[in-house]
């Protein structure tokens, strides 16, 4: 399972509402690139994003 993927599923458990905003490729597995995209769309998606790959971080 790629980082994007539990990224994807992150985005959709705790904020359904904003879950297609925020998804990315599903092939992604560096936090960098998952980060770089989401903030293009906007700063404050990028924001959302670094929470949810900390989150992610954190359950290893």
């Amino acid at each position: 399972m790629t980082l994007a993927t539990r990224y994807n599923a992150q985005a959709k458990r705790l904020m359904p509402h904003m879950a297609d905003d925020l998804a990315v490729d599903p092939a992604i597995d560096n936090a960098g690139h998952i980060d770089e995209i989401v903030f293009r769309r906007s700063e404050y998606l990028g924001g959302m994003a670094a929470v949810l790959l900390a989150l992610i971080a954190q359950q290893k």
